[in-house]
């Protein structure tokens, strides 16, 4: 079979991006011929981790430009492309582009949506600002533009939905969600496949009995969606309380300042910030015992996996459905219920921290639930939905 992908920015750091080339690695492995285009190319250096067979080609913006509907239609012919899998698939203008790319040709299209299905930065974006609205116009005015923005996401996924052979979400709890939410009535090719997880699991010489006193959050560091002022105000309670504690934060963003500058004002104690890792932070992992992320947007949580294949127990804020795909409440980790509670936050830090065997049992728990996300199992779900298509 011949599959390309098509995404917005490759190669690139990112979820999406690292999900796209562990997945055209082990499809060529396979015996399959894989072609990736992107519009941006900003970190070529990562072709590096491609396998030397696959074939790499830019396009342009904006686009549906005649120009991208001429080369993306070469390249599918040329290369013989059987299905072109869409991994940006929010928008009705890629699906829009790979539709009309493969007039004349035999080739099928399938969309991926990598994130929630009723909400995105960009409308949780729009509801800060009218939360943030200073006067009643202002306030009124910012309010229509999130209802047009709504309407027209909304569109965009009914879209998508009609025209692609299939409509593919993250988690099957996504899929009731994303029906109300964009009131489609084309439902029966909608799916669900998960991530797989894009780390080496390397668990020689790996014990949980060297496990650090350590909280760990490893990602962008933004307020926006990550909310991760949420994890530093959770640490500010507990931090006295917990001497031999501390808290690590892996990532750059655009709030690394103002997270500097809370440090600095609340005097909050043992915080070290290490910078964007170019290499998975498996080290990281390996020292931490417990995972904090409390974002308001997430599609599936690569990184509470990964965390939780190396024995860390994951304090995951319930914001979006495919947490409870991952994690057993209670069991591997905690969820914590929306709305978002500081209070439940720190309640679930001092239970593992006051608690070494329970940190230990629900450990062991999280890494025997990590398997179920092996790129063997993902795959051979992409194949028997590959197989229906093409």
């Amino acid at each position: 079979m011949n599959i390309l992908f098509l995404y917005r920015i490759y190669p690139n750091f990112g979820g999406v991006e690292t999900v796209t080339t562990v997945l055209a690695n082990r499809f060529v492995k396979d015996g399959h011929q894989v072609t990736i285009v992107s519009i941006e190319q900003p970190h070529m250096e990562l072709k590096e981790q491609l396998d030397p067979t696959i074939k790499l080609f830019k396009l342009e913006y904006p686009v549906t430009c005649t120009g991208n509907i001429s080369k993306l239609h070469e390249i599918v012919v040329n290369q013989k492309i059987d299905c072109i899998v869409n991994q940006w698939g929010l928008p009705f203008k890629t699906t829009k582009l790979c539709n009309a790319a493969i007039r004349g040709t035999k080739c099928r299209v399938v969309s991926v949506l990598h994130g929630s299905p009723y909400t995105s930065k960009v409308i949780i974006s729009a509801q800060d600002k009218v939360k943030n609205a200073r006067n009643f116009v202002a306030k009124t005015l910012l309010w229509f533009a999130l209802k047009t923005k709504e309407s027209v996401i909304k569109w965009s996924i009914r879209y998508n939905i009609a025209h692609n052979d299939r409509y593919i979400l993250l988690s099957d709890s996504f899929i009731k969600p994303l029906i109300d939410y964009s009131k489609t009535k084309k439902t029966d090719n909608i799916i669900a496949i998960g991530n797989p997880i894009t780390i080496p699991v390397n668990l020689d010489g790996f014990s949980l009995n060297d496990k650090k006193k350590q909280i760990l959050y490893a990602g962008r560091m933004d307020f926006e969606n990550k909310r991760v002022n949420r994890i530093l105000s959770a640490w500010h309670l507990i931090a006295d309380e917990y001497p031999d504690w501390s808290l690590v934060l892996v990532g750059d963003g655009p709030h690394k300042p103002d997270l500097l500058k809370m440090i600095e004002t609340d005097c909050i104690p043992r915080v070290s910030f290490f910078g964007f890792q170019k290499e998975p932070p498996v080290s990281f992992y390996k020292d931490a015992s417990i995972y904090m992320l409390t974002s308001d947007l997430e599609g599936f949580g690569l990184v509470i996996i990964e965390s939780m294949s190396y024995g860390v127990v994951p304090i995951v804020y319930g914001s979006y459905e495919a947490v409870y795909d991952i994690i057993e409440n209670e069991k591997s980790g905690f969820i914590t219920p929306q709305p978002y509670s500081n209070e439940v936050t720190v309640n679930c830090l001092r239970k593992l921290m006051n608690d070494e065997k329970l940190r230990k049992t629900m450990a062991m728990n999280a890494m025997a639930r990590a398997k179920n996300f092996t790129v063997d199992s993902v795959v051979q779900q992409w194949y028997s939905v590959l197989s229906k298509v093409v």
